[in-house]
């Protein structure tokens, strides 16, 4: 065997090894040399060129309970595969010790939507608990990671559970607090009741279509329940119905009063404004009494009232 052949051969042999994947090769030793890597990861990165076809076998076949996609990042990525100003960056596209696609939906998505192949390194054997704590402070929400969790009502779970680790903290009018993935996730796990707050957000659902926000209504709901839970449903019922029958009822005054001040404010209402006056109405309507104008009164800078019960 002449120095060349050998050379040829140590080389190929070398190839095998690494488990390499191009565009080129055939769709099932594309699919099978991805698989194998799948099965036992190597311990540092692979550089791989997706074909269109294997990026659309991963996105069928291994991409179950992961992140909503996000159309403007496809398309952006789609764009610069198109163009051919696709370069390989430290960025990679990762799978888990399940086998499951963790991260990279959006380019993969993006090769299959232009038809054409990109390379990219990818990385494999990550450990599936650990999904919170990726991309934290860069592209993955807290809502992607309730989403991944299968948490109903996900991006609306995620802000109520921020809501509440606010409102029950030592400044519960400290609203720009900011929470990571994993903060968020953990209190939903250890420290609220999922249950609840799944309750919650419907409830302060029925209060949308009034121009309120969901999750810190849900959060002020969850905390009311704990005092009564029945009386925290009537009270959100009757908001978001305009049932009450007495002319100075709680509900009333408070819907009057937000639109008052969001009037003031170029159709805004400050959100400690808008939790405080929630909660004196609360405490009225579960005192069982009418209120005044005086009542609902609420200066910007002090603290929050008490929730009543």
């Amino acid at each position: 065997m002449s120095n060349i052949t050998n050379i040829r051969a140590a080389s190929a042999e070398s190839e095998k090894g690494e488990r390499k994947i191009k565009a080129s090769m055939a769709l099932q030793q594309q699919i099978d040399t991805l698989n194998e890597l799948i099965a036992r990861p190597p311990t540092n990165s692979r550089v791989i060129e997706w074909s269109p076809k294997l990026a659309e076998y991963v996105l069928t076949n291994l991409n179950r309970d992961n992140r909503p996609m996000k159309p403007g990042k496809i398309k952006k990525y789609a764009a610069d595969i198109s163009d051919k100003i696709w370069g390989v960056t430290g960025d990679t596209i990762k799978f888990g010790s399940d086998g499951l696609l963790k991260d990279g939906q959006n380019r993969l998505s993006a090769g299959v939507r232009v038809n054409k192949p990109f390379t990219s390194h990818a990385v494999f054997g990550i450990d599936p608990t650990l999904f919170s704590r990726m991309d934290i402070g860069k592209n993955r929400t807290g809502g992607d990671v309730f989403h991944i969790a299968k948490i109903s009502h996900a991006g609306q779970a995620a802000a109520t559970t921020r809501w509440l680790l606010i409102l029950t903290s030592d400044n519960p009018t400290n609203r720009g607090a900011q929470f990571s993935n994993e903060e968020l996730y953990q209190a939903y796990l250890e420290k609220f009741d999922g249950d609840r707050i799944e309750h919650s957000i419907q409830c302060a659902m029925k209060c949308k279509p009034l121009g309120h926000p969901v999750a810190p209504l849900a959060a002020l709901h969850y905390l009311f329940a704990e005092r009564d839970a029945e009386k925290a449903d009537a009270f959100f019922d009757e908001w978001a119905t305009g049932r009450a029958k007495k002319v100075r009822a709680a509900t009333k005054a408070l819907q009057t009063t937000l639109i008052m001040e969001a009037a003031k404010a170029n159709n805004r209402v400050h959100e400690n404004l808008r939790n405080a006056l929630i909660i004196k109405a609360w405490n009225a309507f579960k005192a069982k009494r009418t209120v005044s104008k005086a009542d609902m009164r609420y200066v910007l800078g002090d603290p929050l009232p008490e929730i009543a019960g």
